[in-house]
């Protein structure tokens, strides 16, 4: 029994057990809910340690509150006790619920704006354009602002142009399609195939109706139950996908997977911040064609330091993406550097 446990006390000598390995972020959620939920930074025999320091039996423990402090998904990492992870994980979920009441709102707001009536059928399309699985994570992207109004008005782009693409279709659907004369291409090794015109890089499987081969023409369909089905442009359910179900169409190519994207490394550092590592991630994984290899940042009295490994198409896209995260709040130096 002692070696799984540790003894602790609070400023005015009370006695607390806890399991061992426990953070200073357990021991507040022992004192009362609201402690743990507020807890901003500990003192541990005096001195001031992170949230995730490990208590030893006979420490001396104060914590420190704010009523603006909100919990965030990374104290999941650090706390060991089923009551702290039951609370955190209950605040998160309320947080995510008013994110997305609010992100609904905005969303209503400015299709009222774009001239388009808000439906099931409109965020059903809104979902599978940006390649989520439920309405709650639509409406919560747009509440975090994940999703901005450029990339909403390039889906009422292709969605006018789906539309158009219908009407086209049906007026010419009894004409003898024209052969379309293949431009000679340069020998290429086709090993994969990319999605939508920033060309990423998503599941799929081949469609066995017309069963398309590498350097095939092809699109792809977001179907209910099976993911991304990829078909020959020339298939003979081709016409009726597109017509019936434009919205759900993605455009697709085959490409030779080792000239497509650049591996970066992105020195960063700055003033820790509630959630700050939440906003550089949210940053890059909103920038498409981004992709995030590994991250590797830590805190210290305050401060944060780190390195994030990153896949990028050109160098365009990634002084773009640096000019972006340099405008996160506490950010303070954002470099690119050779290694980790």
């Amino acid at each position: 029994m002692y070696a799984k446990e540790i003894y602790v006390f609070t400023p005015k000598g009370e006695l607390k057990s806890l399991p061992k390995y426990a953070s200073a972020l357990d021991f507040a959620f022992s004192i009362h809910t609201d402690v743990g939920l507020k807890c901003r930074g500990a003192k541990v025999n005096g001195k001031l340690v992170p949230l995730s320091h490990i208590l030893k039996s006979g420490d001396q423990i104060e914590v420190i509150t704010s009523n603006t402090n909100k919990p965030n998904s990374r104290w999941l990492d650090f706390v060991i006790t089923a009551r702290a992870k039951t609370k955190i994980r209950a605040a998160l979920k309320d947080d995510e619920k008013l994110v997305a009441e609010e992100g609904k709102a905005v969303l209503m707001r400015k299709l009222r704006h774009l001239k388009i009536t808000f439906n099931d059928k409109v965020v059903n399309e809104l979902v599978a354009y940006f390649k989520l699985r439920t309405s709650f994570d639509l409406f919560y992207k747009f509440g975090n602002g994940a999703i901005d109004n450029t990339q909403l008005k390039a889906f009422v782009s292709q969605r006018n142009g789906a539309i158009v693409s219908y009407l086209k279709s049906k007026l010419s659907r009894n004409k003898a399609p024209k052969e379309i004369p293949e431009v000679a291409e340069e020998a290429t090794k086709y090993d994969a195939i990319v999605f939508g015109k920033d060309e990423e890089t998503l599941d799929y499987k081949l469609s066995k109706c017309c069963n398309p081969i590498a350097g095939d023409k092809v699109f792809g369909f977001v179907t209910i139950n099976d993911g991304i089905k990829v078909h020959k442009k020339n298939c003979p359910n081709a016409i009726s996908l597109q017509s019936n179900y434009a919205y759900r169409i993605l455009f697709a190519k085959w490409i030779d997977s080792t000239k497509q994207d650049f591996k970066a490394i992105l020195h960063i550092s700055g003033i820790d911040n509630q959630g700050i590592v939440n906003n550089v991630t949210r940053i890059i994984s909103s920038n498409m064609g981004v992709y995030i290899n590994s991250i590797n940042i830590a805190g210290d009295e305050g401060f944060f330091d780190g390195k994030i490994s990153i896949r990028v198409k050109n160098s365009h896209q990634l002084n773009k993406l640096i000019k972006k995260i340099q405008k996160v709040e506490g950010v303070k130096k954002v470099e690119r550097v050779n290694s980790l």
